[in-house]
């Protein structure tokens, strides 16, 4: 936060009220204009932010913001300098952030949920016709006027077509726990990176809670890669089975398998409250009987479809289903041969169980490739004190190994980095420790 700021009286034309908020590339203040009166909000960037990209970026959020007109997106009304440093002045939001909101009363009633999260949809659907990518979508950056407006702010990262680019390939921008697989894997940020960002606040708003979590960036990175999250209707019943299917819809690893616009996302939000069968009714608290978990285990894994009008004849056809199925095992069961007798030695069984291999046995164990990134920049990789790469890095190393790295970049603590090669570990995503202002 730039002290001279916090002394002043007035930004430009505007009469400084209050002081809101700091992040780490600014401070926002609550003014009025001496000759208008309107109440506005001033961000402005730090005076350490200026060098490097920070004032550029700036420039580049006030170029972005300032054409977006939507009820939903808090309005840029200018672009200032004073005393060399950049400010904006946006529509003051009052009230409070959704952020604030959880903190403070956990999860939302569901039709709450779904009132904020279509109205948060119908800001992100007009800021993508209008060829912006927020790639910051999150609890913080939304907040809910005192009247019940919901509001998006902060373009700060938010990148346009045919605008600069800011990011180097390979490096990552964002919250870490809102952040898309495609942008751990590469960087690059698309329309259906902010709809995996929506899933995320509307898991928030239904449960309360994020749907990735871990103590440690590497295996947070690990399981949003692999899409591994509890469903929201595990976590609280009164969840539709319908609302777990446009979560699960949002959250699909693959871009092109989630929604291909949030136009079709806003679609199945709104058939929520038409044409739902009975006790599945947003307003309508239900328990998931076990029977839900067995015919649909997505409800447990987050890993179903669309949404879809259901038939009443559906749980006729699942018994079905379930019952030739049955049939089928009994007769694989009860009909094959009786299976050969193993005469294998009992030391090479144990032996290639695990995993040791002394030349007799075939190859040696395959070798697994592992694409290392941190967040924010970039790092050098280092291994018994050598350097062997810069991030990106692509480790590679036998199935079943431990391998020991450390990460440096000036101005942070050296990182150590402890990997086990398992099946399906592919990318790691880390933060740098302890990083000081350049």
């Amino acid at each position: 936060m730039s002290p001279a700021l916090i002394r002043r009286s007035t930004i430009g034309p505007y009469r400084v009220i209050d002081f809101v908020g700091a992040g780490g590339m600014g401070a926002v203040y609550r003014v009025m204009h001496r000759d208008t009166g309107r109440v506005a909000a001033a961000k402005v960037l730090n005076a350490d932010a200026v060098g490097s990209t920070g004032l550029e970026r700036f420039r580049n959020e006030a170029r972005i913001h300032q054409t977006l007109v939507h009820p939903n997106v808090a309005r840029m009304f200018e672009y200032l300098e004073v005393d060399g440093l950049p400010c904006l002045i946006m529509e003051y939001v009052d009230g409070e952030s959704l952020d604030e909101r959880l903190h403070r009363e956990g999860a939302l009633p569901v039709t709450e949920a779904v009132r904020i999260f279509s109205a948060l949809a119908e800001g992100v659907a007009y800021v993508h016709k209008s060829g912006v990518v927020h790639r910051d979508l999150k609890t913080n950056n939304v907040r809910i006027a005192e009247d019940g407006t919901v509001k998006l702010l902060d373009f700060g990262i938010a990148t346009s077509s045919g605008g600069p680019r800011l990011t180097s390939t390979g490096n990552v921008v964002g919250t870490l726990q809102s952040l898309a697989p495609e942008q751990l894997t590469t960087g690059r940020a698309e329309p259906r990176s902010d709809i995996w960002a929506l899933g995320i606040v509307f898991y928030e708003l239904l449960t309360g809670a994020v749907p990735f979590s871990a103590n440690a960036p590497g295996l947070l990175g690990e399981r949003i890669l692999k899409g591994i999250y509890t469903a929201p209707s595990a976590l609280r019943s009164a969840i539709p089975r319908d609302v777990d299917r446009i979560v699960a819809r949002c959250l699909r690893v693959r871009a092109d398998d989630r929604y291909p616009d949030v136009k079709a996302l806003l679609d199945d939000v709104r058939r929520l409250s038409i044409g739902s069968p009975a006790g599945m009714g947003l307003g309508a608290a239900r328990l998931a009987p076990a029977w839900n978990l067995i015919s649909e285990p997505s409800l447990l894994f987050g890993k179903s479809g669309e949404v879809a009008r259901r038939a009443s004849r559906e749980w006729r056809l699942v018994l079905a289903a379930v019952s030739a199925i049955a049939m089928l095992l009994f007769l694989l069961v009860t009909l094959q041969p009786s299976p050969a007798v193993d005469d294998t030695d009992v030391s090479d069984t144990t032996q290639a169980a695990s995993g040791r291999n002394d030349g007799r046995n075939g190859p040696t164990r395959a070798l697994l490739h592992v694409t290392i990134r941190v967040l924010e920049g970039e790092a050098a990789v280092f291994r018994d004190d050598v350097q062997v790469g810069v991030t990106p890095y692509r480790l590679e190393a036998p199935l079943g190994t431990e391998v020991s790295l450390e990460l440096r970049r000036a101005g942070c603590d050296n990182t150590p980095l402890r990997l086990r090669i398992t099946e399906g570990l592919d990318a790691v995503m880390e933060s740098m420790r302890r990083c000081r202002p350049p």
